[in-house]
């Protein structure tokens, strides 16, 4: 069961991908949800070796052949999937998510998770994919996307 302050996993639990994919409404409100959370970012190095590399190395896991970033809704999350002694970086999706435009990432990774392609990110972060087509087009079960 979700932490009832962590009210993105709530949106995970409640919302299945399917919902999410036809339901143009449920899909904003998670995209406005996503971009208003702090997320927590598993890290590879030292404060020392971030400063001294000019940034901060995001870990990610490999799904079916693609690294995918890992994204975590709450330092609880993090530290079930991760353990405990992670480093992370916690930020806001509006912060975080534009660096990964044109990559892949996982939220909350597991049963509830959810994996967001390259397009998704776009689309959460209000930019028109050309591979969707028109404008405004409504992710339904046919597309091929």
């Amino acid at each position: 069961m979700a932490d009832f302050d962590d009210k993105l996993a709530q949106m995970l639990e409640q919302a299945s991908p399917e919902m999410m994919a036809g339901d143009p409404i449920v899909r904003k409100a998670f995209s406005v949800a996503l971009l208003a959370s702090d997320l927590y970012v598993p890290v590879h190095q030292s404060e020392d070796e971030q400063a001294a590399d000019g940034g901060v190395s995001l870990q990610a896991i490999d799904i079916d052949g693609v690294l995918h970033v890992l994204l975590f809704s709450s330092k609880e999350k993090l530290g079930t999937f991760m353990g405990g002694n992670t480093r992370f970086a916690r930020a806001s999706g509006s912060d975080i998510l534009p660096s990964l435009r044109g990559g892949q990432a996982v939220l909350n990774p597991g049963e509830k998770g959810r994996v967001l392609a390259a397009e998704d990110i776009a689309e959460i972060l209000g930019e028109a994919n050309p591979e969707h087509g028109q404008e405004g087009h409504v992710h339904g079960p046919d597309c091929n996307h």
